[in-house]
């Protein structure tokens, strides 16, 4: 553990998104120990309003990492039903024909990647337009089977 990073840890110990951001980032259990208890040692000097605040604090840090896990997983979720599907229907087509985009453009929001410093994602129309294009190329999948049985 650093000098400056025992210096910070005093003036900054309440501060919930840097105590949170320097747990996740301590390289070793040790460190994340020392701001553990870092953290109880200035904790238990706080008035019980204090005390409330950063704990309030704590937990609107904690809903906003769990929405964000959870809205990575449904990106996840989302990419695998879609390799499912990739391997018998053209994912190119579908970017062309329905979205008037490149393949790698569908691919992007697919996979969530990074462009221009920001993750890749569909837009709320996006996402029920390719629900659409696939629920039309179903239809007419359906359709054919129909016709040559």
């Amino acid at each position: 553990m650093t000098s400056s990073l025992k210096e910070k840890l005093k003036t900054k110990c309440m501060d919930i998104k840097y105590l949170m951001q320097q747990v996740h980032d301590a390289s070793t259990e040790k460190e994340k120990d020392f701001i553990l208890k870092e953290v109880e040692s200035q904790f238990s000097v706080l008035s019980e309003f204090d005390k409330k605040k950063v704990q309030k604090e704590f937990l609107e840090g904690l809903d906003l990492k769990l929405k964000e896990a959870d809205e990575l997983i449904n990106k996840v979720d989302i990419a695998i039903e879609i390799s499912q599907i990739s391997k018998y229907v053209s994912l190119s087509k579908i970017a062309s024909d329905y979205f008037g985009k490149s393949k790698e453009w569908l691919y992007q929001r697919i996979k969530g990647y990074s462009i221009n410093g920001k993750r890749a994602e569909f837009s709320e129309s996006d996402r029920k337009k390719f629900s659409a294009a696939l629920e039309d190329i179903s239809r007419m999948a359906h359709e054919t089977s129909l016709k040559i049985a």
